[in-house]
């Protein structure tokens, strides 16, 4: 398909923020990724390229199985003027978060009111979103992408040597991050700006979007250091998360493979 002026002009923009990430990463000898500002374990540069791109690479051989699932409105002025709020509201959340003075009420509320109760109260979206999505036939195409993604980020650099975790705390993280970040960054916002701008402008806008937020918890490098990271990092599982929406319609998978990301299979392993 080809972009339209506004299709391409995104998706650059969007192309060269990841680049100018990786290279000002590269250039100042931070290639070793921190997990948080709170762990001092580090993750390597080419371990997040290497299973984002082995996730994206197979995810692009197995084709979806063909479908016929729109958004619920074909207006193309209300569903432009959702998608615009929505990334205000992204951009809110990660601004506002990054200023506020920390801490987990902090947290849960400005997540709930930006990135859910508002989206809901205004009508920018419906819920659930996916109703028309028929995942009847959705698990097999995907599960290869799926598989060889989690195979690659379990097995290089993704080991968990500390305490039991608490299951209350890993069931939290996994509704307030997995569930409600899948559905307000990739169901309604990727959605919304894929009907308008198309498959990837969508993907790389969201992904960035997603990263974003993430400055206030991931480095402790400084600003730019941390944003890059974040956008390298973070927006680099953005990606193959996005087009794993985009590809296969199926948001259950989304959820699982972003719930393994904030809790690695070896920490899931300790529960036990």
């Amino acid at each position: 398909m080809r972009l339209g002026r506004t299709d391409g002009l995104l998706l650059t923009a969007g192309v060269l923020a990841f680049v100018a990430a990786m290279v000002t990463l590269i250039w100042t000898g931070h290639t070793a990724l921190r997990f948080s500002a709170d762990d001092e374990s580090t993750l390597p540069l080419w371990v997040i390229g290497l299973t984002v791109f082995g996730g994206l690479a197979v995810a692009w051989l197995v084709p979806p199985k063909p479908r016929d699932d729109v958004l619920p409105t074909a207006d193309t002025r209300a569903t432009t003027r959702q998608a615009w709020w929505l990334v205000a509201l992204g951009l809110a959340f990660a601004i506002t978060y990054y200023l506020s003075p920390g801490g987990d009420l902090w947290f849960i509320g400005l997540k709930l009111l930006l990135l859910l109760a508002i989206p809901l109260l205004f009508r920018l979206v419906a819920w659930p979103e996916w109703y028309r999505v028929d995942t009847n036939g959705r698990w097999l195409r995907p599960l290869p992408a799926v598989l060889t993604f989690l195979a690659l980020f379990t097995l290089f650099g993704h080991d968990y040597t500390g305490s039991r975790p608490d299951p209350v705390a890993v069931l939290s993280v996994f509704v307030l991050n997995a569930v409600l970040e899948e559905i307000f960054y990739r169901v309604w916002l990727q959605t919304r700006l894929e009907a308008i701008y198309g498959r990837w402008p969508a993907i790389v806008l969201a992904s960035l979007l997603w990263a974003c937020w993430h400055v206030a918890i991931h480095g402790g490098n400084g600003f730019g250091i941390d944003l890059a990271t974040t956008i390298v990092h973070i927006g680099g599982y953005g990606l193959f998360l996005g087009y794993l929406w985009s590809r296969y319609r199926n948001p259950w998978l989304l959820i699982l493979v972003h719930g393994i990301i904030n809790a690695p299979l070896p920490m899931l392993a300790a529960l036990w």
